[in-house]
């Protein structure tokens, strides 16, 4: 998740594409740093699965080029999806959030199947904090993988986060029942359990939020929100009196 170069895909073959990907100067860093200033939002490439079917449509016919071009580079399409999908959460580590789009729309455009590409767009809008546009991207994805703990929590933080933000989103009983399921799967991700401390919280059910904190701690120290910490501290005393 380091990679700062912008890539051509229309006018460059994919075995340069591998190159560049792995290419880093500090001239492009400071190109990309300005361009992702100052984005240009009538460029559908960087619009969430290019804004609409139309559009999408649309770009699968000025694609064409580059569908062959992957076609002669991977050993499929899947592969080619997988690849970009790669890059754009290269990219979105680094805070470059309209390329990291461009990349999950190509991965979208090889593969619609691909829950990265609804789980990596989802994440991006999660960043821009566009809570609800987050959330349908991340159920897109949680319909292709149903039974995935990771991306359940990842929709329930959106949710909570949607709740705190009196967004038009679903509820929170809806996140605390998607995080009971993903602990049902996985009871190790101390992630999750941090996330089920957070929204009963807000529910301002102290004793389950300081009993779900503490599996969060046992499990994982270094996943302890500090502040989160602080706000629980103020509503209730911790009862094991671990922390003061």
């Amino acid at each position: 998740m380091k990679q700062l170069i912008v890539i051509l895909i229309f006018s460059t073959s994919i075995s340069s594409l591998l190159a560049q990907d792995n290419t880093v100067s500090l001239a492009s860093n400071r190109a990309i740093a300005k361009k992702e200033l100052m984005p240009d939002s009538q460029d559908v490439k960087y619009i969430a699965l290019f804004g609409n079917k139309k559009a999408a449509d649309e770009e699968v016919i000025k694609s064409k080029e580059f569908f062959r071009q992957c076609d002669q580079n991977f050993k499929d399409r899947a592969e080619a999806s997988k690849f970009f999908a790669e890059r754009g959460w290269e990219y979105l580590s680094e805070g470059l959030l309209d390329t990291a789009t461009y990349r999950f729309n190509l991965c979208y455009l090889l593969d619609p199947n691909n829950v990265e590409a609804y789980w990596g767009l989802g994440s991006v809008s999660y960043q821009k904090k566009n809570y609800e546009e987050s959330a349908k991207l991340l159920r897109k994805g949680l319909v292709l993988a149903p039974e995935n703990p990771t991306l359940m929590i990842d929709v329930a933080t959106v949710q909570i986060a949607c709740f705190k933000e009196k967004k038009n989103c679903d509820d929170i009983d809806d996140a605390l029942a998607l995080l009971e399921k993903s602990l049902t799967i996985d009871s190790t991700n101390a992630n999750g359990w941090l996330k089920y401390s957070i929204a009963e919280y807000e529910l301002e059910h102290y004793d389950k939020a300081w009993t779900y904190f503490h599996k969060c701690r046992s499990l994982d120290i270094t996943m302890i929100d500090m502040g989160f910490l602080q706000e629980l501290l103020v509503k209730k005393e911790d009862p094991l009196g671990v922390f003061k």
